[in-house]
């Protein structure tokens, strides 16, 4: 504060024997106090960034945990069975539409 501003050198070493001692003690003492208070303000703030991080990474942790799961729990065998199914079902399509093709190019010779 103010009274610290004109405190001389055998007052600020002089502790608390003298009002002006006192007085700078008290200073440094309210200046520490201000620190304080900020780093703990600050602390407090990366302590809650780094709960929000935790938080964050085991939700991420449970997810892939949880797609892991689903990825192992498959059943090949009714998956290859499907997947069978669903490529002779495309082959069949590929195959009908070309013969499609094919009868529309024999009308279309026929009627020239």
């Amino acid at each position: 504060g103010s009274a610290s501003a004109g405190i001389d050198a055998y007052a600020t070493t002089s502790g608390v024997t003298t009002l002006a001692g006192a007085m700078a003690v008290m200073d440094i003492a309210e200046t520490a106090i201000a620190d304080l208070d900020a780093i703990r303000a600050d602390l407090g703030s990366v302590q809650n960034q780094l709960t929000v991080t935790i938080n964050n990474i085991t939700v991420t942790q449970v997810n892939l945990q949880s797609a892991e799961s689903t990825i192992r729990d498959v059943d090949f065998a009714s998956e290859s069975a499907t997947f069978s199914k669903y490529s002779i079902l495309a082959q069949s399509g590929t195959y009908a539409m070309a013969q499609a093709n094919t009868v529309q190019q024999n009308v279309l010779q026929l009627l020239q």
